[in-house]
Formats: structure tokens, sequence, C-alpha cells
């Protein structure tokens, strides 16, 4: 699945660190633990999805104000 690319990054392992020391210490279920991880997949897929699209229509947007 793509949207488990981000898993990887720093914030992603840490995540990932806190939610298994929630499950060792029974504080929250493996199942709850599982529905985390992929609300965490779908908003940093859908924040950096927003802000690619928010860069390019500023760049077209420069472009047309310098008559390029």
């Amino acid at each position: 699945m793509a949207y488990q690319l981000y898993r990887n990054t720093t914030l992603g392992n840490s995540l990932q660190e806190s939610l298994d020391e929630l499950i060792q210490s029974q504080q929250i279920t493996p199942q709850l633990a599982l529905q985390v991880l992929l609300q965490f997949d779908k908003a940093i897929n859908s924040a950096l999805a927003q802000r690619v699209r928010n860069r390019v229509n500023f760049r077209i947007l420069a472009r047309i104000l310098r008559n390029e």
C-alpha cells in the first residue's frame, strides 16, 4: 500500500514505537494501534498532497504575473 511509505519517517517510526509501548503496557489493543496507523497514513498523504498542490498553484501564478 502506497500510503505506508511515510511510516519509515522519523515521525512514523516514533508513532509506531509509542503505539508498541502502549500495546505492551496493555493500554490499547493491537487493533486500535492499527487503526491509528491507518489514520496516520491517510492524514500524511492528504497533507502532503495539499502542500504540493498549493506550491504548484503558487508557481503557476508567479509565472503568470511575470509574463513567462
